[in-house]
């Protein structure tokens, strides 16, 4: 309980509080493992249809962020957190999926009722696609720069429709 002049600093699960030089390296290593860059972070905060400056505004702050010329705010490393979680939450239910090279060159994994498929590009890049029983398909980032890149990318593209469809069934009660 706090004293009265006391102030909460929002202390998080068995850890101390942040610098802010930390927090920033911390929201870089996230951003790393979870394979975003600067666009797909910037698409991201439009897609969430929560964040209401031009595109090219959202996409500079994260530049600078990440280029360490401001700070990285409270809000942004929240959601990247958050992200984190997710994706880390997904690799543990799932630490071996099995990929299948399909005739094409493409690879193939079935993940959380999703069949995803990375089909090779030019000069080594991968490209994500995913699609659930059904036949949604949510949106799948960028080209990937190796193969490794893009079964990281995958999982963040199942956690994602996963997140699009709970939404939109949400939605769909409310009516």
């Amino acid at each position: 309980m706090l004293a009265e002049n006391e102030i909460d600093e929002g202390v998080g699960f068995f850890k101390e509080p942040l610098t802010h030089e930390e927090i920033a390296e911390e929201w870089r290593t996230a951003l790393a493992e979870l394979g975003l860059s600067p666009v797909e972070l910037a698409d991201y905060m439009k897609k969430q249809g929560g964040d209401y400056r031009p595109y090219q505004t959202i996409l500079r702050g994260i530049q600078r962020m990440i280029a360490g010329e401001t700070r990285v705010s409270g809000e942004m490393f929240v959601i990247v957190r958050m992200l984190l979680r997710q994706h880390r939450r997904l690799k543990a239910r799932h630490p071996n999926v099995e990929w299948s090279r399909v005739p094409t060159g493409a690879v193939s994994a079935q993940v959380e009722g999703y069949t995803v498929f990375l089909s090779p590009q030019s000069k080594g890049r991968w490209i994500v696609s995913c699609r659930d029983e059904a036949g949604f398909s949510p949106e799948f980032g960028r080209w990937q720069d190796s193969l490794q890149a893009a079964k990281n990318k995958a999982l963040v593209c199942v956690e994602e429709g996963m997140s699009d469809i709970a939404y939109l069934r949400a939605e769909q009660a409310k009516e």
